[in-house]
């Protein structure tokens, strides 16, 4: 009996995790831009810019006092600029965004290689130049 209660129990605890929403993405993409060049000297170079929305300025109100849990909630949250993991993972996502639309222009047929990756506040760059 009682282990017909656990395993009981256990199952409802899977089923209720496989039916749990999605965690939100922390950070939203609002401009992804690719602009490509032919240098003087042959070389096909690129250049994508992803930029992501400012997500933590949308919760401050100066007009009036926040409530203890709009604190809370604004404390608990990470910050984009201030963090490192999510900056890592803007960069994969625009690594892989960089290559679909490198496919999509047909711009890059064999391959290709970033060379350089500059961050600001709430964009990445990434630079590179097609091996063609």
């Amino acid at each position: 009996m009682t282990k017909l209660i656990l395993l009981t129990l256990c199952f409802s605890v899977l089923i209720g995790c496989v039916k749990s929403k999605p965690e939100p993405e922390d950070f939203e993409i609002i401009n992804q831009q690719l602009k490509t060049v032919t240098a003087d000297d042959g070389a096909k170079l690129f250049s994508y810019l992803v930029t992501v929305k400012a997500g933590s300025a949308k919760l401050i109100n100066k007009k009036r006092q926040l409530t203890k849990s709009e604190i809370k909630k604004l404390l608990q949250q990470e910050n984009f600029i201030d963090s490192s993991s999510l900056k890592m993972d803007l960069e994969d996502k625009a690594a892989m965004q960089l290559e679909a639309e490198l496919k999509k222009q047909n711009y890059c047929q064999q391959s290709y290689q970033i060379e350089e990756v500059k961050w600001r506040d709430y964009s990445v760059r990434l630079s590179g130049r097609c091996n063609d």
